[in-house]
């Protein structure tokens, strides 16, 4: 079979290592297929090396004009050329040019939750533009041929909210990237890590995004320094330092008279996440929605505690391996992060709940191959075949486990 991984949305953070991770899994078990990859100028795909299986089949400007003439127009050519039999997408649309079944992993979380006003934080014209392009991204997802959804809860809320056709709605489970592992090394990345600022280290691997609010982390710090006479916590990020976010971040510390208790390193690459796990006490995620973040498994695998804000979304993924914190709420947060310093055997016992957590998700390998037995069925049902007269997925699924 000849997939096309339409990997155009795939640009930086969790996304980016996930796509990264797929192409690893389809060189090692996706052999009897051949896989072409459509992916964004600028981005790590840019300089994947071919195997006899993969290979990289188009550079897309990463401008939203160029994407979407790409999409609805020069998609045709590609098509025509490579003669897919499946596009799959990793976390974006499908391809409206594109006359070819359409297998979609989903990671807009907010179109299925319209009682929540997730853009409200914007400003009013940015609201609009975000609205407008949430109901495009409604109308491309209900004609994807299959949807794939990280979470149950997501599912099921696709079905209720957006109509979409059980049959054709999936959920895999997501998986900590083997990308970030204990004990492995990057040599950039641990000489950047040498300049942290000493102290009991929270890191948030993220970029600039609103939904993750990052805001909230100079007001935890301010907390923590005037009422909980905690002053050596440190705050790492990774955001890019020419944001304007960033700098407004920055700023926020300056200002709340935090600015020692923030340390920015910019972006890290996907391979050297796990250096930087390794330099910290404990992992804050302060957002406000997700599919699923990279950042929870991640945590666990790395054997870091997890601070989380306490929202039904983070229940349902992090169980007990998580210590919640009341969502946009600085005082309980600092409340928890002095809890965590004070009580060794807590965060211990945390520690280890996570890991039995991490234990219930899907390796990264089982992972590929449940979003391979989808897009196997999806090009059966196309040919005619009875998805249950193969079996081939099913075998290799069992070796994994």
């Amino acid at each position: 079979m000849r997939i096309l991984l339409n990997f155009i949305p795939l640009k930086s953070g969790g996304g980016l290592q996930i796509g990264l991770d797929f192409i690893a899994q389809a060189k090692k078990l996706g052999g009897a297929h051949h896989w072409f990859v459509v992916a964004s100028n600028g981005t790590p795909f840019e300089s994947m090396e071919p195997t006899a299986n993969v290979s990289l089949a188009r550079l897309v400007g990463a401008e939203p004009a160029k994407r979407l003439w790409f999409e609805y127009v020069e998609c045709r050519s590609v098509i025509r050329k490579l003669k897919p039999d499946v596009v799959y997408t990793q976390f974006g649309n499908h391809w409206p040019g594109a006359k070819v079944p359409h297998v979609i992993g989903c990671a807009y979380s907010n179109l299925m939750y319209p009682e929540m006003d997730f853009w409200d934080a914007y400003p009013a014209r940015q609201r609009f533009t975000r609205r407008l392009i949430d109901r495009f991204r409604r109308h491309r997802l209900i004609a994807a041929d299959e949807v794939v959804f990280e979470t149950q809860d997501l599912a099921e809320r696709a079905i209720r909210y957006l109509g979409l056709d059980p049959k054709r709605v999936h959920t895999v489970r997501p998986s900590v990237s083997s990308l970030v592992q204990p004990g492995q090394t990057h040599e950039e990345t641990a000489a950047r890590c040498s300049l942290l600022p000493p102290g009991y280290r929270l890191v948030l691997i993220s970029g600039f995004q609103l939904n993750k609010n990052i805001m909230l982390l100079p007001r935890i710090a301010e907390r923590l320094r005037n009422h909980h006479g905690m002053e050596d916590v440190v705050f790492v990020t990774t955001l890019p330092p020419d944001h304007p976010g960033t700098l407004r971040y920055l700023d926020k510390a300056e200002e709340q008279g935090v600015g020692s208790m923030v340390f920015n390193m910019g972006p890290v690459p996907q391979q050297g996440c796990a250096e930087v796990y390794a330099e910290v006490d404990a992992v804050i995620l302060p957002t406000r929605l997700e599919s699923f973040s990279n950042t929870i498994a991640e945590a666990w695998s790395m054997r870091k505690p997890l601070l989380i804000s306490d929202l039904d979304w983070s229940r349902g993924a992090c169980g007990d391996g998580a210590i919640y914190f009341g969502y946009d709420d600085p005082e309980d947060a600092a409340r928890k992060i002095v809890q965590m310093r004070r009580d060794a055997t807590a965060v211990e016992n945390l520690i280890d709940a996570g890991t039995a957590m991490l234990a219930t998700y899907s390796t990264s390998e089982q992972r590929f191959l449940e979003y391979l037995s989808i897009i196997e069925s999806r090009h059966r049902r196309e040919i005619g075949d009875d998805p249950a007269d193969d079996g081939s997925v099913a075998s290799i699924v069992q070796a994994t486990q």
